[in-house]
């Protein structure tokens, strides 16, 4: 008789190090959806002991991002939680940092949750719900969103609304964004939930026109600095903010896309029902089992693919598949 496999955590975000290493967040599927609880796994696939972690506590980890080795400082890989606490993990130290106005605590500014980390360019950016984007500096964590962030009215102006105003306009209205990319700190672009899409010089952001009702999960951006997004059912945009943006593709299905990189000449994209290859703007799904995929990148002439349940590498020809020591 086959033995049941239980699937005791479940794996949320992640991000690629080098061609044997992985850094990921995870839940446990007994805990409530009330009580966030992350476990931070390391995968280094050439140790005999392959998983490595650490808890956090009360975090509800959205994203992670890596920081490669420079002259003054070593490797470096980040992890953010929905209420804007960062963990700065590196072989010499780990440190705790707040973004002060992000998240729904009383300490905050009641914008909302943030979603992504991002190291763009040798910079930190975070952004999230109603349009917040920040930037590190060397003191500290600051808005770089003034011309997109989406202002709470006061408690005077929301005592006076309904409660169905108020549901319009905390939820309905408000946009979440999801990524944020970019090749430089003066060439940026952020992607979010109604097919929002803005673009920051360096200065100031443009809101660009809109051209999907789609929510916009992910965005990449290749070497000629062409954007590729990808969003609910299905949805491909590209294009950039001089020429604007025009759909792909978009699925008659019922499928997220939730992420995209390139790897080999060709684009990968993470799926809720696998992972998909685009060459020549003609997608097909790679003959790989997987579900509810969140993240994939390329790096060290490998590709990356983290699933709820399974971490997976791709060298080009073979996909190799990694279950979760706790599954």
């Amino acid at each position: 008789m086959k033995t049941q496999l239980k699937n005791n955590i479940v794996m949320l975000t992640g991000c690629a190090i080098n061609k044997d290493m992985y850094y990921m967040s995870c839940s446990f599927n007994d805990f409530s959806i009330d009580e966030p609880y992350s476990r931070l796994f390391f995968y280094q696939h050439k140790t005999k002991d392959k998983w490595f972690y650490h808890d956090r506590p009360e975090w509800r980890v959205t994203s992670t991002c890596f920081q490669p080795a420079t002259l003054d400082r070593s490797r470096t890989v980040y992890a953010l939680s929905e209420e804007g606490d960062i963990e700065i993990l590196s072989r010499e130290e780990t440190l705790v940092e707040k973004i002060k106005d992000a998240g729904l605590l009383p300490t905050s500014k009641f914008y909302g949750y943030v979603n992504k980390i991002k190291h763009i360019d040798g910079e930190l950016y975070v952004c999230g719900h109603q349009c917040q984007v920040y930037k590190k500096t060397s003191a500290n964590w600051v808005h770089i969103d003034q011309e997109i962030l989406q202002s709470n009215p006061s408690l005077l102006e929301a005592e006076n609304l309904t409660l169905e105003e108020q549901v319009k306009l905390y939820i309905h209205d408000a946009i979440s964004l999801l990524d944020i990319s970019g090749n430089s700190g003066k060439d940026l672009y952020t992607v979010g939930t109604s097919g929002f899409i803005a673009h920051y010089d360096g200065i100031r952001w443009e809101n660009l026109k809109k051209i999907t009702a789609a929510d916009l999960h992910a965005i990449y951006i290749d070497k000629n600095n062409i954007a590729w997004i990808v969003g609910s059912q299905g949805t491909i945009l590209t294009g950039d903010h001089i020429n604007g943006f025009k759909v792909i593709m978009r699925k008659e299905l019922y499928i997220d896309f939730n992420a995209i990189t390139e790897f080999n000449g060709s684009f990968y994209i993470a799926a809720s029902d696998g992972i998909y290859r685009m060459s020549d703007l003609k997608i097909e799904k790679e003959p790989i089992a997987a579900q509810d995929v969140s993240s994939i990148d390329s790096t060290d002439g490998v590709l990356w693919a983290l699933s709820a349940y399974k971490l997976m590498r791709f060298d080009g020809s073979l996909w190799e598949e990694f279950r979760h020591i706790d599954n």
